[in-house]
């Protein structure tokens, strides 16, 4: 387990920043998609199904960070790119992780179909689907990732910003 002065595990700071990430795209997803719908219709939605997906979102980019932590952290214009690589793995992942999370009471209560298996995989999209035509959220996730990648560089005991 590395630490440095920041004094919180690699792991711990990967896991907390992705989750973070992970919630946050979802978000920006939902918004965009809930300005597209009817009063009627989005007065419909199911506002726990929503916070389901939320915080399933938020646990697939925990997951996704603590298994992809040693991506963030590295020294070097190599160690940047490898925060980058992270950063889109982790976001993918997480929509993985986060939509199978979120159908796991579904899948509990009603049995596994082949749809389900499209709507766990659908969870691939989320994120560049968050970004499409958002150079906003774009801007302030690349800013997550090197909040990340600096904040792992510190557990990891690097100091420099090379």
């Amino acid at each position: 387990m590395q630490t440095g002065k920041a004094g919180l595990p690699l792991r711990t700071i990967t896991t907390v920043m992705m989750a973070l990430t992970g919630a946050s795209l979802f978000i920006a997803f939902m918004l965009e998609d809930l300005s597209g719908l009817a009063a009627d219709q989005s007065a419909a939605l199911s506002r726990m199904l929503v916070l389901r997906y939320i915080l399933a979102m938020a646990i697939g980019g925990a997951l996704a960070g603590w298994l992809l932590a040693g991506l963030f952290g590295r020294r070097g214009l190599r160690g940047w790119f490898l925060a980058l690589l992270g950063g889109i793995v982790t976001a993918l992942v997480a929509g993985l992780l986060g939509s199978a999370v979120g159908l796991l009471p579904d899948l509990l209560a009603d049995g596994f179909s082949m749809g389900d298996l499209i709507a766990v995989a659908f969870g691939l999209l989320v994120f560049p689907l968050a970004l499409a035509g958002q150079p906003l959220l774009l801007a302030v996730w690349l800013i997550l990732i090197a909040l990340t990648h600096l904040w792992a560089r510190r557990a990891r005991g690097l100091r420099r910003l090379s």
